[in-house]
């Protein structure tokens, strides 16, 4: 299957068809989504964003796994993040990946020149340092994620 199959096919399985998605997207008429998801047709085309609110309404995802399959890729489901997980928790675990890029590179210009000075072993402290605030932090809000599943 190609990507147009896969949009015509989306649109005419849907329960109502053409008839039924064509207002939810914001397409006066049935025919003009019949024609714009129709292979023979040269005159309409399906917009991304038309083709981004299809998927979004009838869950139907061929036209993604197709444009995928045309580029070698692949589309995953996003696991579900437990409602406990806000930013502040997904930003404080970006944190930690920063953090940790900082280790790296202290690490790298500490050992530039095959040795250690006081100075660098003091550096590297207070990345390390830093990096335990910022795992203490993840642990308590991960912490008190599996006591909101409890309550």
């Amino acid at each position: 299957m190609n990507i147009l199959d896969a949009a015509y096919n989306t649109v005419h399985d849907f329960p109502g068809g053409a008839s039924a998605l064509a207002p939810r997207i914001g397409i006066k008429s049935p025919a003009v989504l019949n024609s714009k998801v129709n292979p023979n047709t040269d005159t309409h085309h399906l917009t991304l964003l038309e083709a981004s609110k299809i998927m979004a309404i009838t869950g139907d995802y061929r036209v993604l796994q197709n444009l995928n399959a045309e580029h070698g890729k692949i589309a995953i489901d996003l696991p579900k993040i437990p409602e406990c997980q806000d930013m502040a928790l997904t930003e404080l675990v970006l944190s930690m990946g920063i953090g940790g890029g900082d280790i790296q590179s202290v690490f790298k210009e500490m050992m530039a020149d095959g040795r250690i000075t006081e100075g660098e072993a003091t550096d590297m402290s207070k990345v390390i340092h830093a990096l335990y605030e910022v795992l203490a932090k993840l642990d308590a809000q991960v912490r008190a994620c599996v006591e909101k599943e409890k309550a």
